[in-house]
């Protein structure tokens, strides 16, 4: 008996398969068609070949599109924007965050994406795959992620090329800094001009007009609100956990200009931060008076006790056992910056042992 036949009262086969894209709201391959319906795989692929050239020939709103093995019915691309208000809010904003990253920077690896969206992106990846968004290929140990046909598509993009996606995607900002964060721009190869929105000068306050964002240190933005309408990004760098944060929160607003510098200033972060907490393995317990040290213990791995070493940044007028230097000079780079914070607590730490 034909696999047809089997089915309960005779359906059509053909209008399973078409429930299945129906219902499944997103890409799905043949295999999962087949699996799911009882139908074949080379007659799941024959059904929906003729499904794709039916929808064609309809004057409807819908089309099937055939990508990779993979099809997925939708609303026809020239009228998503008339009924985009209708659609349910499939994606949450981690999951479009990470999408937007590979988009951007495409073609990048799976473990690149990972290091700098952390581990739940894997979980965002294997979704965003289901979906018809992007294309994850074997590249060595990992993934190399591309966009799809169903992401222009999606997004209403006329092509689905790399480069004109992300070209597309890319609201070029102008972007400017404060003093602290010049090293930092440069490091991750950004184009910037330096601004001082705090204490401004004619020629800050004519920069400030022609900057869409502004990155500087937290707790001022209510005073430089007064000046400066555009969007701010806070980015604490006190400890390298702080500025692996703030890299994450500049490339969600930039893209990520050259993923080689990129790539090169996470794995020194990194490293600087593995061979610290080596080196404080066997440290005393510490007693961090204020935030800022409390951060650089976590971020060395030391333990925190009340009955510690007591320790406080030397600009906070705090008697401590321990002090360690918060005002550097602008002059040295941002690595070098944490570098002399965590020196001075670990060497004053270790001569106290």
């Amino acid at each position: 008996m034909s696999e047809d036949l089997d089915l309960e009262h005779n359906i059509n086969s053909k209008t399973v398969v078409e429930a299945a894209l129906f219902t499944a709201g997103r890409a799905i391959s043949l295999g999962e068609i087949s699996q799911n319906t009882g139908l074949s795989k080379r007659n799941v692929k024959l059904y929906a070949q003729e499904l794709v050239k039916d929808y064609e020939e309809k004057d409807s709103g819908i089309e099937i599109l055939e990508f990779e093995d993979k099809y997925v019915m939708q609303v026809r691309a020239c009228l998503a924007d008339k009924v985009s208000k209708l659609a349910p809010k499939e994606m949450e904003a981690p999951l479009l965050r990470t999408l937007a990253m590979i988009a951007y920077n495409q073609p990048i690896t799976q473990s690149e994406v990972a290091r700098i969206r952390g581990n739940k992106s894997y979980g965002h990846v294997k979704e965003l795959e289901e979906k018809g968004l992007i294309r994850a290929e074997k590249s060595g140990r990992t993934k190399m992620l591309t966009t799809t046909k169903i992401f222009a598509d999606y997004f209403g993009l006329e092509l689905d090329n790399p480069e004109f996606v992300k070209s597309m995607m890319i609201e070029k900002k102008a972007l400017g800094v404060t003093p602290m964060y010049e090293s930092l721009a440069k490091r991750m190869g950004l184009d910037f001009v330096v601004v001082n929105p705090y204490k401004p000068y004619r020629n800050d306050l004519e920069t400030l007009k022609q900057i869409d964002l502004l990155v500087m240190a937290p707790g001022y933005q209510d005073r430089v609100k007064e000046l400066y309408s555009g969007k701010i990004i806070e980015a604490p760098v006190r400890t390298f956990y702080r500025l692996k944060e703030s890299i994450q929160m500049i490339l969600e607003a930039t893209g990520m200009p050259n993923q080689n510098e990129i790539r090169s200033l996470l794995e020194e972060i990194d490293r600087l931060t593995e061979g610290y907490r080596e080196r404080a393995k066997d440290a005393k317990a510490v007693k961090p008076l204020t935030p800022m040290t409390e951060e650089i213990a976590q971020d060395m791995g030391i333990t925190i006790s009340e009955q510690g070493v007591s320790v406080a940044p030397n600009s906070a007028g705090i008697k401590a056992q321990i002090l360690i230097p918060a005002h550097q000079s602008y002059d040295l780079d941002i690595i070098d910056r944490i570098k002399e914070r965590y020196e001075a607590f670990l060497n004053q730490l270790m001569l106290d042992n």
